[in-house]
């Protein structure tokens, strides 16, 4: 099992964090790769164009938190 899958297991409660908001601190992101929350998010919430810090469509987000755990510089949270 590599790093990234051990990351992705672990859940968060989404009950914990029903009244937070899952946001991009755009000035942590350095937009100079591919994003690998992308990647992680399992609905499809969060999409990058060419190296821009990522979007998040927050209908689709159901704040599994496995984005903000893969995210190497901590630019995602839940606020």
């Amino acid at each position: 099992m590599s790093l990234f899958d051990f990351f992705l297991k672990s859940e968060v409660d989404p009950r914990d964090l029903k009244d937070k908001t899952l946001k991009v601190n755009k000035t942590r992101c350095p937009q100079n790769h591919r994003c690998p929350s992308v990647r992680a998010c399992p609905v499809g919430a969060l999409t990058q164009d060419k190296y821009e810090a990522p979007k998040i469509d927050l209908k689709k987000c159901v704040k599994c938190g496995k984005c903000l755990r893969v995210c190497p510089t901590g630019a995602i949270s839940f606020q």
